[in-house]
């Protein structure tokens, strides 16, 4: 089952990114570059396909274009500062991991395996304590299908829509679910490649010509200006 999640390196292509919240739900365009470890960027489009943001990381460092503010903000890749673009608060590598198909597991001292005759899959509890992680297994892709922790505030994920692209079988449905903040978050992939060597500019994380730069810290708080020496006299 591990060997089978990781055959996955690289993914790029179009997609659909859905938000459902107390706040508000919605769903928009989307254009992604996932590449492990850490190295993403992610275009949303509204519906006319007009850009609406663009949020690149390298794994230590961000860089956000809010296109309706007309800022670009930047500083360490922090779980809270990526929640800036995406509603969910996870390390770049863990969200990276998650977009291509792969379930982190807990550090199991025992495991029960069992079988959902009506839904006809495995059923692996990975034990540790007093937590434990339900994953719903395909007996035939051996693919993670559904993954849920208990004992532990943590988010739940579901796959769904496997595919065939070569050699490799991939979900092009994730969904994320929080349950302690009612929120879950969904991508579709509509026409995407695997695998492929990432093109590195699309990491770069210089700021748009002519857009302000916004400094954050690493709980995402604005820092002041960084003030320019003085000029020396005659120059």
């Amino acid at each position: 089952m591990s060997a089978a999640q990781d055959r996955v390196a690289t993914l790029q292509g179009d997609g659909k990114i859905r938000v459902e919240s107390p706040q508000g739900s919605g769903t928009v365009s989307a254009w992604l570059s996932a590449s492990r470890p850490g190295l993403l960027r992610v275009e949303m489009f509204d519906f006319f396909n007009r850009p609406i943001a663009v949020l690149v990381t390298d794994g230590q460092r961000f860089g956000l274009f809010q296109a309706q503010e007309n800022k670009f903000y930047q500083g360490p890749a922090t779980p809270r500062n990526l929640s800036r673009f995406l509603p969910v608060a996870l390390p770049s590598e863990e969200l990276v991991s998650v977009m291509l198909g792969k379930v982190p597991f807990i550090p199991a001292d025992r495991m029960t395996l069992s079988l959902d005759e009506k839904e006809r899959m495995y059923v692996l509890t990975l034990h540790r304590g007093a937590v434990s992680q339900v994953l719903h297994v395909h007996p035939k892709h051996l693919r993670v299908v559904r993954s849920e922790v208990r004992g532990l505030q943590a988010y739940g994920l579901e796959y769904d829509h496997f595919k065939e692209q070569g050699e490799l079988v991939f979900p092009h449905d994730v969904t994320l679910r929080a349950p302690t903040a009612d929120m879950s978050l969904g991508l579709r992939y509509t026409g995407i490649t695997l695998n492929e060597s990432p093109d590195l500019t699309l990491f770069d994380l210089s700021a748009p010509e002519d857009v302000p730069v916004v400094e954050v810290d690493e709980g995402g708080q604005s820092l002041p200006p960084v003030a320019l020496p003085p000029a020396s006299p005659g120059s």
